[in-house]
């Protein structure tokens, strides 16, 4: 038979002794992981299907440097449970209300513990080589999501490898969707226990760089929750505080202040108070059920924070305005629920009795 009818055909290759072992560990950690995968049989096998493929990505186009950047499929794999392929210019837009929203252990657990287990699971919290691999696997993912230009990690040890400290550099392309991935790093080097020291972020560039200290909780196996929701609520604090609100749009901060019962919405002149509740009146008529309607339109006040309802069914409720302040804001809500209603007090309370239309 000639040589030209041969099935297969040798090729000698001058390999380094440390390669070669890492090559034969790693065909006989497989063999023992996928007994049936003919690829693993043995170390010519392993070779003939690396190199069938790397020639099938080099005929789509690939070169040698696209070999850095490839996604694992254990990464991939989990990262895309728990996110999904949406629509950029929509998402942009839609999440910018959400921007000094801090994310919390208590209302994500199962996020945040899944999370950990698989970040622990996947390297050696006591090898800096580990961690900077496995780290370089994330990045891969992350920049093959066109959200980011780049996603960086340095890491640095003191003597004897004690007293680690990073430092992190991120760079986006959209505003909106960048602050929200700069928020979820923060929280995610929180949760493992890793505490931002200092801080820089541009708004212009979508930019953000982070000096990171490790602390103790990096290298415990414990939950140790309490400890490491301080450390998130520090790495947010440096996103989520007043001084940024203040320099943002308006309604950040009226947000933040809207969630204390003691802080009222009021309004400059009678004719602009008037207009928005005409507006919203209009569209509680428009697109409510008429059976609710006067329990919406207490709803207004109750927004407004001038009222409390103390009963959704019979209409009850209390003023929590100064009579003596607020004159003026209570006539005109009484003004605007007696055109359909009757209004009676008892012992401070008072009852909204529903009139025809």
């Amino acid at each position: 038979m000639s040589s030209l009818e041969k099935k297969t055909s040798q090729q000698t290759i001058s390999i380094s002794p440390a390669l070669k072992r890492r090559i034969e560990e790693y065909v006989m950690i497989n063999q023992e992981k996928h007994p049936n995968d003919k690829r693993f049989r043995s170390v010519s096998a392993f070779y003939t299907s690396v190199m069938e493929k790397t020639i099938d990505c080099f005929d789509k186009g690939k070169t040698l440097d696209d070999f850095e950047s490839f996604v694992d499929s254990d990464v991939k794999g989990f990262l895309e449970n728990i996110s999904f392929n949406g629509l950029i210019p929509y998402y942009e837009n839609a999440i910018r209300p959400n921007r000094y929203i801090s994310l919390t252990m208590e209302n994500n657990p199962f996020f945040f513990f899944t999370l950990r287990r698989f970040w622990t699971s996947q390297m050696d919290v006591n090898d800096i080589t580990s961690i900077k691999t496995f780290f370089s696997r994330v990045r891969n993912y992350i920049l093959s999501n066109n959200l980011s230009k780049e996603f960086k990690l340095d890491l640095f040890t003191g003597k004897g490898g004690k007293h680690m400290t990073a430092v992190f550099e991120h760079v986006g392309l959209y505003q909106n969707l960048c602050f929200e991935n700069h928020k979820f790093s923060a929280a995610i080097f929180g949760l493992l226990g890793v505490k931002i020291t200092d801080f820089l972020y541009s708004s212009k560039e979508n930019y953000c760089r982070f000096d990171l200290e490790v602390t103790d909780l990096f290298y415990q196996k414990e939950l140790a929750k309490r400890e490491r929701i301080k450390i998130i609520e520090h790495n947010l604090s440096y996103f989520v505080n007043y001084f940024r609100m203040i320099q943002d749009k308006d309604y950040y901060l009226w947000m933040k202040i809207s969630e204390d019962k003691r802080a009222i919405i009021s309004f400059i002149n009678e004719e602009t108070k008037q207009e928005w509740v005409n507006l919203i009146e209009s569209e509680i008529e428009k697109f409510g059920d008429k059976d609710d309607y006067h329990l919406n339109m207490l709803r207004i006040f109750e927004r407004f924070h001038w009222i409390e309802i103390e009963s959704d069914t019979d209409l009850i409720f209390h003023i929590k305005l100064s009579k003596m302040k607020y004159q003026n804001e209570i006539e005109f809500m009484f003004n605007i629920l007696s055109k359909h209603s009757s209004i009676t007090e008892a012992n401070g309370e008072f009852y909204l009795k529903k009139k025809e239309f």
